[in-house]
């Protein structure tokens, strides 16, 4: 597992992904709740191109990063005949009794693997920006379909945080970027997925953009609102922005400002070949 420098302690080093440790570690009180924002805001960009693929009631499906388990759940409801694993490096807010054809694995995507041939669908939320070796386990991923299966990887992109008319709200973003960038997250990669799932050997490769920030919508500004709870002491104490420049941000938020588009979830989707 890659280690990370903490962003508060550059000294100590973090092991594993921002999952399990620093700023999104699932050890802090207000992460389920950050998670199932998270849900509410980009679920229904997930279940339009889900709903894209023709979803058969027998397909075996992976999600990968279930994280809260809204998109596993959903799958569990489209596939009857089928199966849904939910697998997450730390699965405990996810509720394994949730439908009998849900099974709940903890697993670290980056060192274990599934027989090929194993899912008809696999979907990933913003999990291999995290990965340091992304484009194997994209690979690695492929090869667990079975041949005309789908593979899903949506991701974030950050724009310039100095790009923002808000300057309260520029040095609270630029300050979450910095953290996230420190714990080995790639930014930028979600712009590559296209060209990632294409040279990983996929056909049909397509595409969609989602737009989220500062007053895009009401959910993600409660979500934008938790990020500033939760890293609030992180960023202060590493010296990446001030306790005045982050109340000046939550005045920002409250004041329901004109959109800030500060990231774009890339929704990047694929087939494997079929056999012939």
């Amino acid at each position: 597992m890659t280690t990370y420098p903490d962003p508060v302690h550059p000294d100590v080093l973090i092991t594993g992904e921002a999952y399990t440790s620093g700023l999104l570690s699932k050890d802090l009180p207000t992460e389920l709740t950050r998670l199932q924002l998270l849900e509410k805001t980009y679920d229904p960009g997930t279940v339009a191109v889900l709903d894209r693929l023709g979803i058969r009631p027998d397909w075996r499906c992976l999600e990968l990063g279930a994280g809260a388990g809204s998109v596993a759940y959903w799958l569990a409801g489209r596939v009857p005949g089928g199966s849904v694993v939910a697998a997450d490096i730390d699965p405990r807010f996810i509720e394994p009794d949730r439908a009998a054809n849900l099974d709940v694995r903890c697993m670290d995507v980056t060192s274990e693997e599934f027989p090929a041939n194993s899912f008809d669908l696999i979907h990933a939320r913003a999990v291999f920006m995290h990965l340091p070796n992304r484009e194997e386990i994209l690979r690695r991923a492929l090869n667990w379909l079975a041949p005309g299966g789908w593979l899903v990887i949506e991701d974030v992109y950050f724009l310039p945080a100095e790009d923002s008319p808000y300057p309260h709200w520029r040095a609270a973003n630029g300050a979450w970027t910095t953290a996230l960038a420190a714990q080995g997250i790639d930014l930028a990669w979600a712009r590559r997925i296209p060209a990632a799932l294409t040279a990983a050997g996929c056909e049909s490769v397509d595409v969609a953009v989602t737009p989220g920030g500062l007053g895009v919508t009401g959910d993600q500004d409660e979500l934008l609102r938790i990020r500033l709870v939760q890293s609030e002491e992180r960023l202060v104490g590493a010296g990446l922005v001030t306790s005045e420049q982050l109340d000046g941000a939550r005045l920002v938020l409250e004041s329901h400002p004109a959109p800030d588009v500060s990231t774009l979830v890339y929704s990047g989707w694929g087939q494997k070949p079929a056999a012939r």
